[in-house]
């Protein structure tokens, strides 16, 4: 394979703490394996009000040429507001004066490290952007229409189409002004990356013109790297069933469903509060959290989020991790990256998520899914008891993922296919 030049534009990149972080850092690293050079423009961790994992930097790979740009981040401002008991402004700043979000705020600083890259002797051949936040769109625009690069957009979640939005109906529908700047940058792609086959089933339905732009379905996935020195698990002697989740729960992502599981499964004297207990560790407001279900915290912790290794090493010492993703319209695209680490974890999953959606498929065919929709409270509290049983029987350990669908998912791999992407687009 020939050497190529390539820009990698994504507002998320180490040391910021993001699933969309380790998605970029991670194909960043093994393109570099690949025979290709490498420049990254992303968002400076100077004004952002964004987690550091500084852990994450070491996947960097040396040479790379990586150009922070700077992030005057409003956040700062919105938590003043919501002390002030003003936040309708908040939803207002950045749901309408912002068009694209905060991010918009970012794409001045962006733009001249754009031309700063572009300058060089060596400049890229190519460029990837990853999307989002949607203000990457407009970067895409400005790549092609000044430097006239090709470039490819890797969707990490949909944006008009997003469940999380759509389903919320206290955020308003997508403007004309969106409609026309998310097509306007699909027309001028040469190329796409999707999560999942759903995500690229939606777009090329609202953009029939895409059925003829070269595209590769690229889901998250994991390192095997990240994962090589983890000590394998002591067999726990404890019966109490540890139950991890590593994530935030926020929006319509509120897990009354599964403590009202819990809470039936007490009451009907089912189980006893030392049969089970959660550990939730994330960005997270415990009110928020246990919802109408306050009571229930003796058998609940909520711990702050933790670096990303740190938190590869606690997931792999539980007995069940937690999968919740809540149902509704296009939920059923919905892949968190999580699900991959669960894969390599190797490890039974309690999944609260639509039952025909990606997630759910995925996991029932890596044979490690105890699957129930988030409004069957009956179907959680039957997996609930599954895997209670199996624990008491000591058979947790036995429930492994398939080999054969765990090899489809490592970044290394997918790496591979996104460098074949640019092959068919630059010779």
């Amino acid at each position: 394979m020939a050497k190529k030049r390539i820009l990698y534009i994504s507002f998320y990149f180490p040391p910021l703490a993001a699933v969309a972080s380790l998605r970029a850092v991670k194909m960043v690293k093994y393109l570099c394996r690949l025979d290709c050079e490498l420049s990254v423009v992303s968002a400076s961790p100077l004004l952002a009000k964004i987690k550091r994992d500084d852990s994450t930097l070491a996947d960097i790979p040396p040479g790379t040429k990586v150009h922070r740009a700077l992030f005057p981040d409003p956040a700062w401002c919105y938590k003043l507001l919501h002390g002030l008991k003003l936040s309708k402004l908040v939803w207002w700043l950045d749901k309408r004066l912002f068009f694209t979000g905060s991010h918009i705020l970012w794409l001045p600083f962006a733009k001249k490290k754009i031309d700063k890259v572009m300058k060089g002797a060596n400049k890229p051949q190519i460029a990837i952007v990853s999307v989002g936040p949607p203000a990457a769109l407009e970067l895409a625009l400005y790549l092609k229409n000044k430097h006239n690069i090709p470039y490819i957009l890797d969707w990490r979640d949909e944006w008009i189409n997003n469940p999380e939005w759509i389903n919320n109906p206290q955020i308003p529908k997508a403007t004309n002004r969106e409609h026309l700047l998310e097509k306007s940058a699909l027309r001028a792609a040469s190329g796409a990356v999707y999560l999942t086959q759903m995500m690229k089933d939606n777009f090329t339905r609202r953009y029939p013109f895409l059925q003829d732009t070269p595209s590769r379905v690229i889901p998250n996935g994991f390192d095997e790297e990240d994962f090589a020195h983890l000590p394998k698990p002591a067999k726990s002697a404890s019966t109490t069933l540890q139950i991890y989740y590593s994530g935030s729960f926020y929006d319509r992502r509120q897990p009354d469903a599964l403590w009202q599981a819990v809470s039936k499964l007490l009451a009907e004297k089912k189980i006893e509060e030392q049969s089970l207990h959660f550990c939730i560790r994330g960005h997270n407001k415990p009110a928020f959290v246990m919802g109408n279900y306050a009571e229930l915290m003796p058998l609940v912790s909520i711990k702050p989020h933790q670096a990303y290794r740190a938190n590869l090493l606690q997931s792999s010492q539980a007995d069940v991790l937690l999968l919740y993703i809540p149902g509704g319209e296009n939920t059923d695209s919905v892949l968190t990256a999580k699900v991959f680490e669960y894969l390599r974890l190797s490890k039974p999953v309690l999944a609260v998520v639509p039952p025909q959606g990606a997630a759910a498929q995925l996991l029932k065919e890596a044979g490690i899914g105890f699957i129930a929709p988030d409004a069957e409270v009956e179907k959680i509290k039957a997996q609930l008891l599954i895997l209670l049983k199996k624990h008491r029987e000591g058979s947790l350990a036995e429930i492994q993922t398939n080999q054969a669908v765990l090899a489809r998912y490592s970044r290394e791999n997918q790496a591979r296919q996104l460098r074949g992407l640019i092959d068919e687009i630059i010779q």
